[in-house]
């Protein structure tokens, strides 16, 4: 959030917009954003992309995009419900193949 702050009203005033792509999760997450009915009158434009598992790849695919303002993005960013902890590392380990990260892990506790 901090970058949007920051760069936005500067994109602002030189008419310019900011892009931002995300998950159907995260933007999913995030609280209620109002949206503007055209692009002209918009800070910010989301694409928001979800992904095809194809085997062991995956690829982004467009779902949708939702133009708003840095004010109304600031409100559902802070609005938004974060997943827990446990839900996190639970969706990690699924998608992560068993053993596939084991010598990883091992390495980082031999050295700390």
């Amino acid at each position: 959030m901090p970058q949007l702050q920051i760069k936005v009203p500067t994109l602002r005033r030189w008419g310019k917009k900011m892009a931002v792509v995300v998950d159907e999760a995260f933007f999913e997450s995030l609280g209620s954003m109002d949206t503007v009915a055209d692009t002209s009158n918009a800070d910010i434009v989301w694409f928001v992309v979800g992904f095809e598992e194809q085997g062991r790849t995956a690829r982004l695919v467009p779902r949708f995009t939702r133009a708003t303002t840095l004010e109304r993005a600031v409100e559902g960013l802070t609005a938004g419900v974060p997943v827990t902890l446990g839900q996190f590392e639970q969706e990690i380990r699924r998608r992560i193949p068993r053993g596939a990260g084991s010598g990883l892990l091992g390495a980082s506790q031999e050295t700390g």
